[in-house]
């Protein structure tokens, strides 16, 4: 099997750019009828939230991808820097693809799971919380064609097969053990399904299914959302074969993020009970990447976090737009974390100043009356002088 280095393709991408697009050079594996060809897409997102799948990328990403390592290789750019420039820009591009991917991740409401201003900042500011992969990393295809068949058909093909494991299996074990797992249609969630079944990732990292936003899938993104009924697809309409499996794909997504929601809303204020343990001080809290700064004296009459800091975020969208969210108190202490999970949680006393925190990159988590506390990150709080505090 050839290696998949991106050291061994530099050159011909280099030169060639676009032009190398299925060239005999950039051929990993053969197996008639199918093929694999090298793509730049080596990065991994060690500290990724969101890890999205697909089935393979296609050609519109090979040619995004190879185009713009070609432009970066040209400019200099260090290679681990190309990597990951060309992983952000191409992966899941194209004129429908990403549109469609983020009509869906807004309608299930990432933004606020992820504690982000909006999910578009996922290929922007926030890129490092979405590592983007496929079941076969590099670009398969079969009879000329991008592969769009069945998990099994990956495992029973060698030249596929052997791309799963090496470059998608192997791949998992780096990143974090409490990333969420989205599968882009049937083949990536068998796939996805069958490393639970490994126990290469936990059963309730995988939140379930959307359908390929490719263009190429006709109107199943607006069957899935429920824009467009049954009734409304011709006759001959292919997605009304597919209607059972996107139905029932919608439900469980729906399930599993609508209790990553309640789950956000109620460990950020958790009842309290004459039983209850006291919550372990910051310099305690499981989060070996956070460094407690140093205590700043405070300033007589105007506690650092006081509405008068002007620590706020202003609500851009739904119901609550334009409502001004400000630091949650909880039992005379904020809460900061660098994930959703509440084990990461750091309690900071209300008199002490969470900025340092936020430089660190840690989200912080905001309420308003009516408004439930959720993690906000640190990009989209604004200080006292209106400016964002990442």
């Amino acid at each position: 099997m050839k290696t998949a280095r991106f050291g061994d393709f530099a050159q011909i991408l280099r030169e060639n750019g676009a032009a190398a697009v299925r060239h005999p050079d950039t051929l990993l594996a053969k197996e008639p009828p199918y093929e694999v060809f090298y793509i730049p897409f080596e990065h991994v997102n060690r500290n990724a939230r969101l890890i999205i799948v697909g089935i393979t990328p296609g050609m519109n990403q090979l040619k995004m991808a190879y185009t713009e390592t070609q432009r970066l290789l040209n400019l200099g750019t260090s290679t681990a820097e190309v990597l990951e420039a060309v992983k952000t820009f191409a992966a899941f591009g194209g004129d429908a693809m990403r549109p469609n991917l983020l009509r869906m991740l807004r309608h299930f409401n990432f933004a606020e799971i992820l504690g982000i201003r909006d999910e578009a900042d996922l290929w922007d500011g926030a890129a490092t919380l979405l590592h983007s992969t496929s079941v076969v990393p590099h670009a398969a295809f079969k009879k000329g064609e991008p592969f769009s068949g069945k998990f099994d058909e990956v495992l029973k093909v060698d030249a596929l097969r052997q791309r799963f494991e090496s470059d998608f299996v192997a791949s998992l074990s780096a990143l974090p053990t409490n990333a969420l797992y989205i599968a882009l249609g049937p083949t990536p969630y068998e796939a996805l399904r069958y490393c639970v079944r490994l126990e290469v990732i936990k059963a309730d990292q995988l939140l379930g299914a959307l359908p390929h936003p490719s263009s190429q899938g006709g109107n199943q993104v607006a069957v899935y959302l429920g824009e467009r009924a049954l009734d409304d697809l011709h006759p001959a309409n292919p997605v009304r074969w597919r209607v059972e499996w996107l139905k029932a794909a919608y439900t469980g997504m729906r399930s599993a993020t609508a209790r990553l929601i309640e789950a956000n809303a109620i460990t950020a204020s958790p009842p309290l009970s004459p039983l209850s343990k006291p919550v372990a001080p910051a310099a305690k809290a499981k989060s070996p990447r956070v460094k407690a700064p140093e205590r700043a004296p405070a300033v007589a009459n105007d506690p650092p976090n006081s509405p008068e800091c002007g620590l706020r975020y202003v609500v851009s969208r739904g119901k609550a737009k334009g409502t001004v969210l400000r630091p949650h108190e909880q039992d005379g202490h904020y809460i900061v974390s660098p994930t959703r999970f509440e084990a990461d949680y750091l309690r900071i006393p209300v008199n002490d100043p969470i900025e340092p925190y936020l430089k660190q990159g840690l989200s912080l988590r905001m309420s308003a009356q009516g408004v439930a506390p959720s993690l906000i990150s640190p990009g989209s709080i604004l200080g006292k002088d209106k400016q964002s505090l990442s």
